[in-house]
């Protein structure tokens, strides 16, 4: 038999994919397959909350049908209860018999119309005994009695007991309610029934069994009795549900959509996973071009300080010559040249800016290797040298038309001179070139330096009236080699802050606005210790 034979090759290969999923499984990581049961869990969280809202749409629409229904029958119930008071209130007169041969053409539900007295007994004793219960029953409280139920033709019989006749009426009990106005369709799938002892009364059969939908529960339920006590059938409905009448189109929408965002955030995990190592990258190439750049800068100090030293040794030699020749020449002629003192001043200068320069390349040749040895600290007057700072680039900020001032009274700092010096140049170049192509009316440069005795620290402000920081690059000034000038290095920032945390302190960078108003502009902040400093101020310039 072929199946005979199927059957294993089936079970093989659905055992072999289940063997691969499991492997699968095993070598993803265990991130990802928490992951991946968060998502699966999720999208059935949100199938359960769309399937549970569908029942609960559809109960209610049920609910509402249902309701419809039982009050239909309740108020037709009562309607005929009050026909058949009505005819044994008019017995006596002379057309009662007329009016009820009339009943069932102004009321289909009504198939006959029976009355009874003394000389015209019930011909059926299920009529008879349901009279005597309605006669039993005390004057104020007589009602009609259930009387001659068949379920096979879905008819009824009421009997209301009366003097000198009683009168009764066969009802269809499909026919209570007029077709228009019941809320369940015929061929609808909700099975509805009048139940009365062990009898029942089919008025709709609902869907075929072969054609329900197979559910783990009943479905919605529905059962009540009517409001009628002569008629008191109970009214059941039914409507089997289960999962094939699932909302199927939502929940692949919903599969779908959740499928698209996890891809989405996915794919965006992931670019910001490369971006990530990308930047540790950048970073690890950064770090190699910083030792490279101190490599070549040692280098660069040790080669530039044999030229540094031989400029220095013939300035000064030239000064001494200088002096020597003076003097010969006032023992000759009895004066001096004229030009002779701005020669010496020239040479001082000269003198003086080689052994600046001298300790410039040596403390590159430090930071090269760690920015705080060799380090020599002393009482350094850091107003005297923001002054000295300004002086020297003086040419430079009156030709780019800046006007460059120092505020503010500190104590003396005890700190290293030439890393001072370093940090408060960088940062007036700085603020230089981001004014060179700001296009600002006034240009303006401040260096305010404030003091807090409370904290024991002192505060150096280097303010511009520029265009300010770049709001994405705020936090990112002081990252090596980044910068927003074109051709810019960005090391400048990034040394500085690496001096002043050399000295004990710190650099930020913010953007301020002037107290006036006006152009938004940056601010770089140098806070350094107040450790040892003696209380000497200075006025402010």
């Amino acid at each position: 038999m072929p199946s005979t034979g199927s059957w294993p090759a089936t079970t093989a290969s659905n055992a072999a994919a289940l063997l691969k999923w499991r492997q699968w499984l095993q070598r993803m990581p265990r991130r990802s397959v928490a992951k991946l049961a968060a998502a699966v869990f999720l999208v059935l969280l949100g199938a359960t909350a769309i399937v549970r809202w569908d029942i609960a749409v559809r109960r209610e629409a049920f609910a509402v049908d249902a309701r419809i229904a039982h009050r239909l029958l309740s108020q037709r119930a009562a309607q005929l209860d009050a026909v058949l008071a009505t005819l044994v209130l008019v017995a006596p007169a002379a057309d009662a018999q007329e009016v009820a041969a009339r009943l069932p053409a102004l009321w289909p539900a009504v198939l006959a119309v029976q009355r009874s007295d003394a000389q015209h007994p019930w011909p059926d004793t299920a009529l008879a005994t349901a009279e005597a219960q309605s006669r039993a029953l005390a004057g104020g409280q007589r009602q009609a009695v259930l009387a001659a139920v068949d379920p096979v033709r879905m008819h009824y019989s009421v009997v209301l007991a009366g003097n000198p006749a009683s009168w009764a009426l066969r009802v269809d009990a499909k026919r209570l309610v007029p077709a228009e106005e019941w809320p369940l369709p015929d061929n609808g799938p909700v099975r509805a029934v009048l139940v009365v002892d062990a009898l029942t009364l089919l008025l709709h059969p609902g869907a075929p069994e072969a054609q329900q939908p197979a559910g783990l529960t009943p479905g919605f339920t529905f059962a009540k009795v009517l409001a009628t006590p002569s008629q008191p059938f109970e009214l059941r409905l039914q409507r089997a549900t289960g999962p094939a009448q699932w909302p199927w189109g939502w929940l692949l929408v919903w599969a779908a959509t959740f499928a698209a965002t996890i891809a989405a955030l996915w794919a965006l995990q992931r670019a910001r996973d490369a971006q990530r190592r990308n930047a540790e990258l950048v970073r690890m190439a950064q770090t190699a071009r910083l030792n490279t750049l101190g490599e070549l800068a040692a280098g660069m100090a040790h080669e530039l300080n044999q030229p540094l030293a031989a400029v220095l040794a013939s300035t000064q030699a030239a000064q001494r010559l200088l002096q020597h020749n003076e003097s010969a020449a006032l023992r000759e002629l009895g004066e001096a040249d004229p030009d002779l003192p701005a020669v010496r001043q020239a040479l001082g200068l000269a003198a003086a800016q080689a052994r600046r320069a001298s300790d410039v390349l040596s403390r590159l040749r430090r930071l090269a290797q760690d920015p705080t040895r060799g380090s020599v600290p002393q009482h350094v007057g850091i107003h005297v040298l923001c002054g000295q700072m300004l002086y020297l680039l003086g040419p430079e900020l009156q030709r780019r038309g800046i006007n460059a001032s120092v505020s503010g009274s500190v104590p003396t700092l005890w700190a290293d001179p030439v890393m001072l010096e370093q940090i408060v140049h960088n940062l007036v170049i700085n603020a230089m070139q981001a004014l060179e192509g700001a296009a600002t009316p006034s240009p303006t440069i401040s260096l305010v330096l404030q003091h807090f005795p409370d904290q024991a620290q002192v505060l150096l402000l280097v303010r511009d009236n520029g265009p300010g920081f770049a709001p994405e690059s705020l936090g990112r000034v002081f990252e090596p080699f980044f910068s927003t000038r074109t051709g810019g290095l960005g090391l400048g920032l990034p040394l500085c802050e690496t001096l002043a945390q050399a000295l004990g302190g710190s650099l930020q960078a913010r953007n301020v606005g002037p107290a006036g108003g006006g152009a938004t502009g940056a601010e770089l902040v140098l806070t350094l210790p107040l450790v040892g400093a003696a209380p000497v101020a200075h006025a402010a310039s």
